[in-house]
């Protein structure tokens, strides 16, 4: 076991009722967040004081007396017990690893970050060992192509860097903040300037801090980033692949990308040429679906890539599809359509889980942070 000069602290925001759970996952870049992004296999909902782990046609698999439950990842689901303890399961529902931590990570490159009452925290496999310890450091991320964020206050300021898995400081913490490498880039901070650029894994300077913000590299290796110009797509050399200024607001959307003009939003491919006219009170992304959620008078629909509407305007909230199901508010309560606009899960449960809604919005597990009060 290596002990690191660095801490931990987890952030966790909690589940609420209704869960999704996977068959397996896979790791993937995302613009934003380097993400965990999950294949799913059925469903978990929260019915009265316990989890009920369901099938997309309402038949049970398991239930089981837990406050909250993560997606499963690894093949194992983040759970906090009626203790309020957190631990992780199988897909029986049945403790792998027992409920022990005060807070806890899901796990991510075959690691996750846990934190007992008093002790440091540390990184565990999924037998429950512990293969790292952190200390006198304010914050960990999950692991990302084998190094983990790390955040560590010296003489009053927050400063980040990262590990590898052999718990050696692969770049010292000197920025104001950072993203995951992706690609073998990471997006970081000057803390000087706050301006944006990107390191390698040798901690080189590929592209200099010159950007007000900048997304990760994708899959096809290009980012999207913003200078004293506007939006541009850059290439792995920082050169300009496309100038995209014209647009308030741009958010990545797996091959294309999600703009807004003039409050309204609507797409464009990234040559910069609008398929989808701005025309839109709100959206969200259609990643690797048909079909994303349109804000259309106050109620959503959702819209195909033509630009037509295909589901009708009728819902209170709408998130995108994940494996062909995607979570609808009706009225007050929330079910599971699929693309063709029929309930698989008629609405009935109170709300949806925060990891749901991140990996419905392309934004990763809810649960990748530790965080620590010192």
């Amino acid at each position: 076991m290596t002990i690191l000069p660095t801490f931990v602290r987890m952030k966790y925001n909690s589940l609420t009722l209704c869960l999704l759970t996977l068959a397996g996952l896979f790791v993937a870049c995302t613009p934003n967040s380097n993400t965990l992004q999950p294949e799913t296999g059925y469903l978990i909902v929260m019915s009265e004081d316990s989890c009920r782990n369901i099938s997309y046609n309402d038949e049970q698999r398991f239930a089981a007396p837990f406050r909250n439950m993560s997606l499963y990842y690894n093949g194992l689901a983040l759970v906090c017990d009626s203790d309020a303890l957190h631990g992780y399961v199988n897909n029986k529902g049945e403790f792998t690893i027992p409920a022990r931590y005060n807070r806890a990570t899901v796990f991510s490159e075959g690691l996750a970050w846990v934190l007992k009452k008093g002790d440091m925290p540390g990184a565990i496999d999924d037998g429950g060992r512990v293969k790292l310890s952190l200390r006198d450091a304010v914050a960990v991320r999950a692991f990302h192509e084998g190094h983990a964020a790390f955040a560590t206050v010296k003489r009053g300021i927050t400063l980040w860097g990262f590990i590898n898995k052999k718990g050696e400081e692969s770049i010292k913490p000197r920025f104001k903040a950072v993203k995951n490498y992706c690609q073998g880039l990471a997006a970081v901070q000057d803390i000087s300037t706050g301006l944006w650029g990107y390191i390698d894994l040798a901690d080189s300077l590929r592209l200099p801090c010159r950007y007000t913000e900048a997304n990760s590299f994708d899959d096809e290796g290009t980012a999207l980033v913003r200078d004293d110009k506007g939006y541009l797509l850059i290439d792995r050399n920082g050169s300009p692949l496309t100038m995209l200024s014209s647009y308030e607001i741009i958010i990545p959307d797996g091959e294309y990308l999600r703009v807004c003009y003039d409050k309204k939003w609507g797409w464009c491919d990234k040559n910069g040429a609008t398929f989808i006219k701005p025309c839109y009170d709100d959206s969200r992304a259609f990643s690797n679906a048909p079909l994303a959620p349109v804000l259309v008078r106050g109620k959503w629909a959702y819209v195909d890539r033509s630009g037509k509407i295909a589901i009708k305007r009728q819902f209170a909230d709408a998130y995108p599809f994940i494996d062909h199901h995607a979570a609808v508010k009706a009225g007050t309560v929330w079910g599971f359509i699929d693309e063709n606009g029929h309930y698989v899960v008629n609405p009935q449960y109170n709300a949806i889980p925060t990891d749901y809604l991140h990996q419905a919005l392309g934004e990763g597990s809810a649960f990748t942070t530790l965080d620590i009060d010192r």
